[in-house]
């Protein structure tokens, strides 16, 4: 995640951040414990959720088309192939 973490837009009710080099699921697990203000250690595991090796592998393909959805501790989680993340907080 880029060293500012995820922003918060209100017009969406979103969290938007980036990620660079680290896998993407260290990068949905470091941004989710910044949105819950939490530990990272403290969220549900994401796999759970998602198979972190595939959402790795898939984010790492390379395809800018790629939007995988997933919900993880009540948030919906969005991650593209552009190496972008967006969280929703539950309603």
């Amino acid at each position: 995640m880029t060293d500012d973490g995820p922003t918060y837009d209100p017009k969406t009710d979103t969290y938007v951040g980036r990620f660079e080099t680290e896998p993407a699921s260290l990068a949905v697990i470091e941004a989710l414990a910044t949105v819950r203000h939490c530990e990272p250690t403290e969220l549900e595991p994401l796999y759970s959720s998602v198979d972190p090796d595939a959402l790795d592998r898939l984010v790492a393909s390379g395809s800018e088309k790629l939007r995988i959805r997933v919900h993880i501790d009540g948030f919906d989680v969005v991650v593209t192939g552009s190496r972008r993340i967006e969280i929703t907080p539950p309603e």
